[in-house]
């Protein structure tokens, strides 16, 4: 079989595309559509997961909003996210996105060190870490969150995918936000950091992307 050949600018137009699909997704999510995690999900594999992404996420540097779940603290933990309590008659707390509404103070790394929040990690680092820990210990990375959303939406069968969903499914706290019943997904959507983890994970993809296009324009070689 004789591999597809594209040219830089072919390249470079397919990451604006996806950056533009991702940046739709998310304002779609931000409007109160909250399916829309899922739509992220799915641009942002297409961005630094899949085979033929137009870029290698390797070559860049990605900003890190979160950190790493404390290694020592076996609470549930949403490092991606902020707790927003509404008031009144039906108040309750949800999770949304911290976008860049997050404070200067340092966040844990892998190795233990700190670095200031927004700060850019390597691409390994970046998608494996982990910063979402469901009510049983168990850790979640941006690998897997993002992989279990855009399961439902992504035709080809992906080994990773299947088992990242499988992960998110199995879990007592977070798996529900993958039910099928409308309503109680909606609930999930609200009181589940999942989808506002996603959501997060996309603006620091559309941060690091724009921070280093520079880069990206430079390196883009023929697939």
């Amino acid at each position: 079989m004789t591999a597809s050949i594209r040219t830089r600018s072919e390249l470079l137009a397919e990451v604006d595309d996806r950056v533009v699909r991702m940046k739709s997704a998310c304002g779609q999510f931000d409007q109160g559509n909250l399916i829309e995690a899922m739509a992220v999900a799915v641009q942002v594999r297409a961005l630094v997961h899949h085979t033929d992404s137009p870029l290698d996420p390797r070559e860049l540097t990605w900003a890190d909003t979160a950190g790493v779940t404390h290694p020592k603290c076996m609470s549930s933990a949403a490092c991606l996210t902020l707790m927003k309590i509404r008031s009144g008659p039906q108040g309750y707390a949800e999770y949304v996105p911290k976008l860049d509404l997050y404070p200067p103070a340092p966040i844990r790394t892998r190795d233990g060190g700190r670095i200031d929040r927004g700060s850019r990690i390597p691409f390994d680092h970046w998608w494996t870490n982990p910063v979402v820990r469901d009510c049983d210990g168990i850790d979640y990375s941006r690998k897997q969150l993002v992989l279990a959303l855009a399961d439902e939406l992504v035709a080809e069968g992906d080994p990773e995918t299947t088992a990242a969903r499988q992960a998110l499914a199995d879990s007592s706290s977070l798996g529900w936000v993958l039910a099928s019943d409308t309503g109680s997904a909606r609930t999930a959507f609200e009181r589940n950091p999942v989808q506002a983890s996603v959501r997060q994970i996309g603006y620091e993809v559309a941060e690091s992307i724009r921070q280093q296009r520079a880069v990206i324009e430079g390196a883009a070689v023929l697939g």
